[in-house]
């Protein structure tokens, strides 16, 4: 991390167990846990990018990858307090394509962390970037991630909670 940015601390997570034993998925090679979660936040985030750019055919197949992953039960904690069950999140996103067509963004992930991990479940954090423009807005993710072995890296998205975070000073 660089100089004045830090982590919230451990009191302010909520405890929650995670995975180790999960199978990989579907034409998988066997990856380490922390390679699995890191590859999905990173691959989910980069289909988010291509679709709201309009880079992603506005297709029922091409939105699949985003579907696909998010388990039944899915519940947002987005960083204004608000708790979104999972439908309306996979509506708000299908109806986000193309949304940067004029203005392309970018999503970077950065400072990943597997924090727990077992009996089929898995806890970790990033950072998430939105860089627009000149702006770039960011957000503290924790998600704690459940086994699928049909899903693209094995893992299941049970709960995302995000805290804003303060720029970073750089442009994007």
């Amino acid at each position: 991390m660089g100089p004045g940015r830090r982590l919230i601390s451990s009191t302010a997570l909520v405890a929650v167990l995670a995975l180790s034993h999960a199978a990989p998925g579907a034409g998988q090679t066997e990856r380490s846990l922390e390679e699995r979660c890191r590859a999905e936040i990173v691959e989910l985030h980069a289909f988010i990018e291509r679709w709201s750019n309009a880079e992603e055919p506005k297709t029922d197949e091409a939105f699949r990858r985003f579907d696909r992953v998010l388990a039944p039960s899915f519940v947002l904690i987005d960083p204004n307090g608000a708790v979104i069950e999972r439908q309306p999140i996979v509506d708000a996103v299908r109806d986000s394509h193309g949304r940067w067509r004029d203005s392309p963004g970018k999503i970077r992930i950065e400072n990943f962390r597997l924090h727990q991990h077992n009996d089929g479940f898995a806890l970790a954090t990033y950072e998430e970037w939105h860089d627009l423009g000149r702006t770039a807005v960011g957000r503290l993710s924790s998600v704690l991630f459940g086994a699928n072995a049909d899903a693209p890296n094995g893992l299941d998205w049970l709960h995302l909670h995000e805290v804003w975070l303060p720029s970073d000073g750089r442009d994007p």
